[in-house]
C-alpha cells in the first residue's frame, strides 16, 4: 500500500473475526477507498487488530473519520478512526482533528449515508 498520510485512515480496534470484505463495505460509505491494507501476525495468521484505508482524496479520509467515529461497532468492539500522521483518538473516543471538519456532499447535493 502506498500510503498517502492525508488520504489515508488508520482503523484499530478491529475484531480478528472482521473479513477484509465487510470492512471494505463500511468504508466506501464515506467514499471511494483506493486501497485498503489489514496487516496479519506471520505467526498464528491472525488480523493484528487494525487496519489503513486510503481514499480518493484528503477530504474524503477526513470526512470518513468524522463519520465514522464512535459509530461503527463489530463483533462488539467500536471501532477507532484517525486520519493517518495525526494523533491516535483519544481513550473517550473524541478526535480534536474531527471537530474541525464539514461534512463533504455527495454528488448529487445529499449527505453520504450509512445503510445498514
Amino acid at each position: 500500500m502506498s500510503r498517502n498520510p492525508g488520504r489515508t485512515v488508520y482503523v484499530g480496534n478491529v475484531d480478528e473475526k472482521v473479513s477484509e470484505r465487510v470492512l471494505y463495505e463500511i468504508l466506501i460509505q464515506a467514499g471511494p477507498v483506493m486501497d485498503l491494507h489489514i496487516p496479519y501476525d506471520k505467526e498464528n495468521n491472525r488480523l493484528k487488530g487494525y487496519a489503513f484505508a486510503e481514499y480518493e482524496t484528503e477530504e474524503i479520509a477526513q470526512y470518513a473519520v468524522r463519520l465514522f467515529s464512535g459509530l461503527v461497532r463489530m463483533n462488539g468492539k467500536t471501532l477507532k478512526f484517525v486520519v493517518a500522521g495525526h494523533d491516535k483518538p483519544s481513550p473517550n473516543g473524541n478526535n480534536p482533528v474531527v471537530s474541525k471538519l464539514n461534512p463533504i456532499p455527495s454528488l448529487n447535493g445529499n449527505y453520504p449515508h450509512i445503510q445498514w
